[in-house]
Parts: C-alpha cells; structure tokens; sequence
C-alpha cells in the first residue's frame, strides 16, 4: 500500500481511524457501461485490509465481477470534517462471508435494530464478503481548521 506524500496521518493513525469508525465506507466503481457509481457499505477493518458484505444479487456485486478496481471513502459527516479515502482492489469471498455478515451487524446494529439483523442473517447464505485491499491511501485532517467545531 502506497500512502500520498501529502497524507496528514501516519499508517498508525489510518487504521486506527479506520478501525474505530462506525460510518459506512463509500465505495465508487465503474459499471459494465462504464459509467461511474457509488455504493456506501458497511464495513470492518482487519489491519489495512477492508471487509464488507453484499448479497450475490445486488446490484454492487453483479457490477464487481466485471470490474475488480474502485475508490474508496471513509469519512465523518460532522465537524471537524477527516477521514480516509483511496484506491483499491476488490475481491469477492464465498467462503466465510456470513461470519463477516455477522460482524458487520455486531458493528453497526448491536442489538438496536433485532429485525433487520434477523432479515439480514436469513440472506447470509447468499451473501458475498467484499475483500478491500488499498492500493494507494490518503487521510485529510480539518480539525486545525474548525477549532470552534471540535466535539
């Protein structure tokens, strides 16, 4: 992985960042038409390696088998504004995806939402894991910018 020279974190501070966030990972990638999408995905960390899941008929994943490549943004919506984003290679695992399934829920629904969790775990058999591996990274940092902002 390839971090930018202009890159405000160090690769510490990426995936700490990373492993701490419970926002979606925007994911951009080209269609079969060529023709430029955006999907946002829930996400885990596993050092610099990404996990996300999708079911084998979503749109996302039909797309990904024709074009393995996409962009990649992990960023806050509130002040200060900072996060990471980069390119990557993409990977699409049978094996074991409803363990990752499981961790995805365990991250971004806990025990607040029982009926989308059960939803989403009677489909996990059809579920694909998402292997994200950077290519290239960068983070930005406004928090200097927005002091008055500061949560």
């Amino acid at each position: 992985m390839m971090i930018s020279d202009d890159c405000q974190w160090s690769q510490q501070e990426i995936l700490s960042f990373l492993a701490a966030a419970k926002i979606p990972l925007r994911a951009s990638f080209c269609n079969t038409k060529n023709e430029p999408m955006i999907c946002s995905l829930w996400f885990k960390s596993d050092g610099i390696t990404l996990w996300a899941a999708s079911h084998e008929n979503s749109y996302l994943i039909k797309q990904l088998k024709h074009n393995q490549t996409i962009s990649f943004e992990v960023s806050t919506n509130e002040y200060p504004y900072k996060g990471v984003r980069g390119k990557a290679t993409v990977e699409l695992v049978k094996n074991n995806a409803d363990a990752i399934l499981h961790e995805l829920i365990d991250k971004y629904l806990g025990n607040s939402n029982n009926q989308l969790a059960t939803w989403l775990l009677s489909r996990a058999s059809n579920e694909y894991a998402i292997k994200i591996t950077p290519s290239h990274i960068n983070s930005w940092d406004f928090s200097d910018r927005m002091p008055d902002q500061q949560q």
